[in-house]
């Protein structure tokens, strides 16, 4: 139809155009694709310092569960060779001992017992073990995290 000058003029330009076209649809997916990874990492940071900020809100709960225990059944004069077990028992206070023993993890059955009654001080010192090992695992975790927001501050900074 077109022939000439014209015509090649005209076939260039379509050329010109649907080589832009094919440039700009690579250039805008490269966009796009680099875009949803970046979003992909915060989100992916934001689950990590949503789950480490629950997880330390309930080791401080624990935490906080282990105080009040050793508060109310602290070592007192005329308690000393009183099983404990059985005032747990009464006030309901067991259920909250057996949820941290098992949420800490800790091994304190040399201290206390599932069978044999234990004292206040046997009490006490397998508290005081599960909240060392909770502050411990919580001291960690906040270690860990500082160490992970200093490169970010480090790089921001750049």
């Amino acid at each position: 139809m077109l022939t000439g000058s014209t015509g090649f003029f005209v076939k260039g330009l379509a050329l010109g155009f649907g080589c832009a076209a094919v440039l700009f649809y690579f250039v805008h997916m490269e966009t796009i694709s680099r875009m949803q990874n970046d979003w992909l990492v915060k989100q992916e940071q934001y689950t990590q310092q949503t789950l480490a900020l629950s997880t330390k809100a309930n080791q401080q709960q624990q935490i906080e569960t282990i105080d009040l225990l050793m508060k109310s059944y602290a070592i007192t004069d005329g308690n000393e060779d009183v099983d404990m077990r059985s005032l747990l028992i009464q006030s309901g206070h067991i259920q909250l001992l057996q949820q941290v023993q098992q949420q800490t993890n800790i091994d304190v059955s040399d201290l206390i017992s599932e069978t044999k009654p234990f004292n206040s001080a046997q009490l006490y010192a397998a508290l005081l073990r599960m909240k060392q090992a909770q502050e411990k695992q919580l001291a960690r975790q906040l270690l860990d995290l500082r160490l992970q927001q200093k490169p970010r501050s480090d790089s921001e900074t750049n």
